[in-house]
């Protein structure tokens, strides 16, 4: 009966945990498979174009997804943001439109304080 008991706990603790684990690991896999993939293909092929630098909007729009959504995928596949010359956020893939080699030291400094400030103010 003891064994019962022992086995019975075992299983509950097996099926409350576990699984629920299990089931979240499925559940990012086939958002990945699902979701993430195609839409990062599609990225790719739009930002290997004629054109270098792609609007937020554009690429939004053709792959469904929100601009955060977007902008964690282009992110991921190596592409930086910039400005298009009436104001849009544009992207495009670090490859093809490199970040400047040296950087003014005084400015990196600076805009890295601002961007800690601004995170203080948003907390």
């Amino acid at each position: 009966m003891g064994n019962e008991i022992l086995i019975a706990i075992v299983a509950g603790l097996f099926g409350g945990v576990v699984s629920p684990i299990l089931l979240e690991a499925y559940r990012r896999w086939d958002r990945e498979r699902r979701w993430a993939r195609p839409r990062r293909e599609l990225l790719i092929r739009m930002l290997s174009g004629d054109l270098v630098y792609r609007s937020l909007e554009s690429l939004s729009r053709t792959t469904g997804t929100g601009p955060e959504d977007c902008r964690s995928l282009l992110v991921e596949l190596g592409a930086r943001g910039g400005t298009l010359h009436d104001g849009r956020e544009a992207w495009a893939l670090i490859s093809r439109a490199p970040l400047q080699e040296e950087f003014d030291e005084e400015t990196v400094r600076r805009n890295l304080l601002a961007a800690e400030e601004e995170e203080e103010e948003e907390e």
